[in-house]
């Protein structure tokens, strides 16, 4: 986490676009649930057990929910962006999704 990212919703080629601020405000809500539950560090250090096998059955399953539901965070994400009416409940992560990050 040594990058600092920034804000896309400073940027100036959004002030005159109502679309792409609520892109940016979107993606940025989808991203920020998604690193709550599963931060960046541990996606990618999760991601390399799987590959060389250090991960349980258990684990690795609830690994690939978690993929599945960063998946669906994202399509949701793209559906909201593009229909300003559209609102309703995130997708739920899998339980037990913060605990394996947590040990990664």
């Amino acid at each position: 986490m040594g990058r600092m990212e920034r804000d896309p919703l400073l940027d100036p080629a959004l002030a005159g676009d109502p679309r792409l601020a609520r892109r940016a405000r979107v993606q940025g809500e989808c991203r920020n649930r998604i690193r709550a539950e599963i931060d960046l560090p541990a996606q990618v250090n999760l991601q390399g057990a799987a590959l060389t096998g250090l991960l349980s059955y258990e684990e690795a399953e609830l690994f690939r929910a978690g993929q599945e539901w960063i998946l669906d965070m994202l399509r949701s994400a793209r559906a909201r962006a593009a229909d300003p009416g559209r609102c309703g409940e995130w997708p739920s992560p899998p339980e037990g999704l913060a605990a394996l990050a947590k040990r990664f």
